[in-house]
């Protein structure tokens, strides 16, 4: 549940009042709610190696925990002092990390403790977890990729790259923005990493008129997907890190 701004000028948690001065005393009053356990949010846990032990890993728990979650770490691990680093550094607390032995004990567990997700990369184990009566299995990938951009996105790298094909780079373009027009014209799928270049491309939206015969302004623009493009990227950016 995030901490937001009123149009007052105070802030608010949630859906709640906006009673609170700063940003800070909200977000105080919210850690504090967390910490009595008092806020039922979802119960969700992750597998540790090759999921936890990912960046990518880390900042997904750390946005369940940020909501509110409850989160645990549910391994097939033999021991979890290996573990206990990475949950302090999330704030999970020891007793919320679990070693079971075995993936069999691992979906065993996930069932006993009421877990409504697990995420793991495991398929044997999404499966299983997947057949449970309350519980929702996740299967976790390294780098989640996109490529529901809009066609207007890809046909304006369609005509950048056309036009270049014809004309020239000259003195346009770097090595990056090259490659971007050609992962949006071929529709290929593109990362989180990817879609935030692209919605911090709007810097360059003063030069997006410019002819391609003029500068490289409209070139660009239109190979990083054009308006529509750069305007997907920006609310893809806000959908996913939601």
């Amino acid at each position: 549940m995030p901490v937001i701004k009123c149009s007052n000028g105070k802030y608010r948690i949630g859906t709640g009042s906006c009673i609170y001065d700063t940003q800070e005393k909200a977000a105080e009053v919210w850690a504090a709610i967390l910490a009595s356990g008092k806020y039922a949010g979802k119960k969700v846990s992750y597998d540790y190696d090759g999921v936890l032990s990912t960046d990518i890993g880390k900042e997904k728990a750390k946005r369940d925990i940020a909501q509110g979650n409850l989160v645990y770490i549910i391994s097939a691990r033999g021991d979890k002092e290996s573990m206990l680093g990475i949950a302090r550094d999330l704030g999970i607390p020891s007793d919320r990390v679990y070693a079971t032995g075995s993936n069999k004990a691992k979906v065993e567990k996930v069932s006993s403790l009421g877990i409504e997700i697990h995420t793991d990369n495991n398929p044997d184990v999404i499966k299983e977890v997947n057949a449970l009566p309350k519980a929702r299995g996740v299967k976790f990938e390294f780098e989640e990729t996109y490529n529901d951009y809009p066609q207007s996105a890809t046909n304006n790298a369609k005509k950048a790259l056309k036009w270049v094909e014809e004309n020239g780079w000259g003195e346009c373009g770097t090595a990056v923005g090259k490659a971007r027009a050609n992962q949006l014209a071929n529709k290929e799928n593109i990362s989180r990493d990817t879609i935030a270049r692209m919605a911090s491309f709007k810097r360059h939206q003063q030069n997006k008129d410019v002819p391609y015969s003029e500068g490289c302004g409209g070139l660009m623009w239109d190979c990083w997907g054009g308006t529509s493009g750069i305007e997907w990227a920006i609310n893809k950016l806000k959908e996913i890190d939601n």
